[in-house]
């Protein structure tokens, strides 16, 4: 179930990152994990035994005016955002990615009440401790309209962090 809470903010988001691309606004992709196969029969390209190499770091990386941007898309369906959502490795990168003058931030989606918020990822964790609720999030980041036709412009609100 965990799993699907996501899948909607992920189309969505999917659906932006092309219209970016479309409209020549930004370059942003979907990060996929590093996975390899230990048998592949060529007869019908069934895969067998995968294997994840590695963990990945967040779900979105590019580029926006010359900037490299990463940010992690997080569902919610309670009034609060679960710390342990958040990877450790995850909060690192991100960390690393400011600290280089990065675009870092996250995209949370409040499903009790169907708002999406942009938070820069300092923010967030300097606001986190078991976990952070929606009014905080309200109060420390920028909250993002569902627009024509299905995406969520959250460029204008990066510009803003730096």
């Amino acid at each position: 179930m965990q799993k699907n809470r996501g899948m909607l903010l992920e189309k969505i988001i999917n659906k932006t990152i092309d219209y970016y691309a479309k409209n020549k606004l930004a370059y942003i992709e979907k990060k996929s994990l590093p996975v390899k196969f230990k048998k592949v029969e060529n007869d019908n390209l069934k895969l067998d035994e995968a294997y994840i190499l590695k963990k990945s770091t967040v779900d979105y990386i590019g580029c926006y005016k010359g900037f490299f941007v990463a940010f992690e898309a997080k569902s919610t369906n309670e009034k609060r955002l679960p710390a342990n959502n958040i990877a450790r490795h995850q909060i690192k990168y991100l960390l690393d990615i400011e600290s280089n003058s990065g675009l870092a931030f996250f995209i949370i989606f409040f499903s009790f009440c169907d708002e999406f918020y942009l938070v820069k990822a300092s923010e967030l964790i300097q606001h986190m401790n078991k976990s952070i609720s929606y009014e905080e999030i309200k109060n420390i980041g920028f909250r993002i309209e569902l627009t024509f036709p299905g995406i969520i412009d959250f460029l204008p609100y990066v510009q803003n962090f730096y």
